[in-house]
């Protein structure tokens, strides 16, 4: 086990891109469970990589036994998005099916966000199974947390800062507004003064 987790801690691996003059810098940094582990029914396994990139990327994970990748009553979490430059991501997949399910070697696929295209990909070994017990509880480690937490306040930060478009929706209306009720101000003076003359006109008459 400590073999295994000190191999995937600090392989580092030049990846070279599909496209010319693209390349890709991928280091494991950590993965939650162990490499070696058994995991429960539905029990997510997080994969934790620095990547360097020259442009924006999108990165996916599977699960692969035997050569053949391992789909059946799977799923997997959203891509990690990572910008021109690289940074640090997050990927997780799981397996929920009736019988264990077993898996030797995690795949990372490295593409084009804009197009799908793919760029390259990383793999590595492992020696995990899925059981069909229910997840009992359990610590997940730090990094996982951290992540899970900037995970839930994206949605809040995209929620409370309305965009460019928004302002520019909301500054229209706005206006609009103000001028309808000087709008129907003036014409309230203006009412008021036609009104007054014929008044004096009818007083002068009695």
């Amino acid at each position: 086990m400590r073999a295994v987790c000190r191999w995937i801690v600090c392989c580092t691996l030049l990846l070279t891109s599909a496209h010319v003059q693209s390349a890709a810098e991928l280091r494991i940094l950590a993965t939650d469970p162990a490499p070696d582990a058994l995991l429960a029914r539905q029990q997510p396994l997080f994969v934790r990589f620095e990547l360097k990139n020259p442009t924006p990327v999108a990165v996916m994970v599977s699960g692969l036994y035997k050569g053949k990748a391992v789909i059946d009553d799977g799923g997997t979490g959203a891509p990690a998005m990572l910008p021109a430059g690289g940074g640090i991501g997050v990927v997780s997949f799981f397996y929920w099916g009736e019988k264990p399910t077993r898996i030797d070697e995690v795949r990372l696929k490295i593409n084009d966000p804009q197009n799908g295209t793919a760029i390259n990909e990383y793999a590595f070994p492992v020696a995990l199974t899925w059981l069909t017990d229910d997840p009992p509880p359990r610590e997940s480690a730090a990094w996982v947390k951290a992540w899970q937490q900037a995970q839930r306040a994206r949605p809040a930060e995209r929620k409370s800062a309305p965009a460019d478009g928004d302002f520019a929706s909301t500054g229209v209306w706005l206006a609009l507004a103000v001028g309808g009720v000087l709008l129907a101000i003036a014409i309230v003076r203006l009412q008021r003064r036609r009104a007054q003359p014929a008044a004096d006109d009818g007083a002068t008459r009695r």
